[in-house]
Order: structure tokens, then C-alpha cells, then sequence
């Protein structure tokens, strides 16, 4: 049966249906091309096939970058040492100001939550000799 409707076609049709069936199948892999070789498939796949080399380098990247942020007071001179820890302090307090901000937005929302449920609950609609505020 499906001999017979191909016989029908003529090669110019034929060639069209070929040619459709040529790009949904390129469609197909184009997207799974694109799936396979994506920035985050390949880290994916890199990190699962060299775990222990990921965990190393990242363990070097740590100790490079405290090391960078900290420099250790060493022996200097006698001015050097004297001004090591403000500079500590100096990089601990860029350090953790954002930090602290953060701490200081969340606290301040916390209270305001707490004050307002307070008030809710002190005036509270059907009190008819509570005042409103």
C-alpha cells in the first residue's frame, strides 16, 4: 500500500518529501547537538568525569585567594609589623560591611514584622475600647 501511494508521487514530489523529512530529522539533531555541547553540559560532564582533580584545583583556588586577601605580617620591618593588623582588620572590615548590612536589613524587617503582629494583636477589631492607631 505504501509502495503504491510512492508510485504515485511524482519525483518532484518525492524529492519535497525527502527534503522535508531531511530537515525535520537535521532539526532533531541540531537541538541535541546543541543540548550535548552547551558550556553547562560539558562543566556538568567534566566535573562528574575528574571529580578529585575539580575538588583539588578548587582547594589550591581557596588557599590562593586567602593567601591574596591576607597577607601574613612576616618579618618585615619594624613599621610593616606595626601596621599588619590595620591592614587586617582594614580588609576584614570590606569583608564583611556587605555582610553586615545584609544582618542589619534583615534584623530591622524582623522587628518591624514583630512590632506590627504586636499591635495586631493589642488592637484588635472587635476590642471595642481599644483606641485605633
Amino acid at each position: 500500500m505504501a509502495g503504491q501511494q510512492q508510485e504515485r508521487l511524482t519525483p518532484k514530489q518525492q524529492a519535497l518529501r525527502d527534503l522535508d523529512d531531511a530537515r525535520a530529522s537535521l532539526v532533531y539533531h541540531a537541538s541535541h547537538a546543541a543540548e550535548e555541547w552547551s558550556p553547562k553540559a560539558i562543566f556538568t560532564r567534566s566535573v562528574e568525569k575528574h571529580r578529585a582533580v575539580w575538588l583539588g584545583a578548587a582547594a589550591v583556588a581557596g588557599v590562593v585567594l586567602l593567601k591574596s586577601l591576607w597577607p601574613s605580617g612576616g618579618s618585615g620591618g619594624r613599621q610593616d609589623g606595626h601596621f599588619a593588623g590595620a591592614k587586617n582588620r582594614g580588609m576584614f572590615a570590606l569583608l564583611l560591611s556587605p555582610l553586615l548590612a545584609l544582618a542589619r536589613k534583615s534584623a530591622f524587617n524582623y522587628g518591624a514584622q514583630l512590632f506590627e503582629s504586636y499591635l495586631r494583636q493589642k488592637v484588635s477589631p472587635n476590642d471595642p475600647h481599644a483606641e485605633a492607631v
